[in-house]
């Protein structure tokens, strides 16, 4: 579906059904990257390769729709559309980014910091990377 929602109307339009396959299948989007041979997805997934901080597996691609909302925070309102996996914690990330980025754009800070711990509770290094995009002190 993923593919064909691709072929037929764009990346932008596949996001929600990409994010989704990466987080119930990681070995099945790796294997798209390579299907779709898309210059700027693949630019994406090698960029990802390079400085996720994962272990190196297969299943560290579950994690790409998060750290593309880091990366491509544009996207946000693609990957919003992707229904959320409560029980993974790689979903549960994508869907906590999103809404820091809103609350972010919007000037609002309340809650934020919870937020935050909440992401870095599911992934530290998920986290440090987000605080390296933001001007905030942390601990």
């Amino acid at each position: 579906m993923t593919e064909a929602r691709y072929r037929a109307a764009g990346m932008d339009a596949a996001w929600p059904l990409f994010a989704e396959l990466a987080w119930l299948a990681p070995a099945k989007v790796a294997a798209l990257f390579v299907t779709l041979r898309d210059a700027s997805l693949d630019a994406l997934r090698r960029r990802f390769d390079a400085e996720f901080p994962g272990t190196g597996e297969i299943e560290d691609y579950a994690w790409f729709p998060a750290w593309l909302l880091i990366r491509k925070p544009a996207v946000a309102g693609k990957l919003g559309q992707a229904r959320v996996q409560r029980d993974l914690p790689a979903s549960r990330a994508t869907a906590l980014l999103g809404e820091i980025l809103r609350r972010e754009r919007e000037g609002e800070q309340h809650g934020l910091i919870a937020l935050r711990q909440d992401i870095r509770r599911l992934h530290a290094g998920l986290f440090d990377l987000y605080m390296a995009t933001r001007n905030v002190q942390h601990r």
